[in-house]
């Protein structure tokens, strides 16, 4: 499962850049291209990493990651738990500096949130990817 999480990694990361992370999740006909061209790219770097190249695996992959990017499911995710990314960028907080108790030092709230998204994101995409492996082989 090492290969599983460092194909993920190379697909999410190291080969999706700006435009395609910027855009794949708008309704657009850009939008859409940049969600394919995303998850095309995301699914050859697992199916590399993890040198299957089953068709069944291949659909698995991509159909598990496309939805999630596209439709921003994980964003969708942290409203449902009242912890939304873009509910918080858009309010009246966003400016709102907090203070570290243990530092002192000011901190904005919006990027621990950042982080919580990125980690619900990466939590979705994998725990689907090992659920639908351990199904099927």
């Amino acid at each position: 499962m090492t290969t599983l999480f460092l194909g993920h990694l190379a697909g999410d990361y190291l080969l999706q850049n700006e435009w395609m992370a910027m855009n794949k999740s708008k309704n657009t006909l850009n939008g859409w291209i940049a969600a394919m061209v995303h998850c095309i790219l995301y699914t050859l770097a697992v199916c590399l990493f993890m040198w299957n190249f089953d068709p069944i695996w291949i659909g698995v992959v991509f159909l598990s990651h496309f939805p999630i990017d596209k439709f921003g499911l994980a964003e969708k995710y942290m409203i449902l738990k009242g912890s939304g990314l873009r509910n918080y960028i858009n309010s009246a907080n966003r400016n709102k500096h907090y203070t570290d108790n243990n530092t002192g030092q000011d901190m904005l709230t919006g990027g621990f949130r950042a982080v919580v998204y990125a980690v619900t994101d990466n939590a979705m995409h994998l725990i689907l990817m090992w659920g639908a492996y351990k199904l099927i082989y």
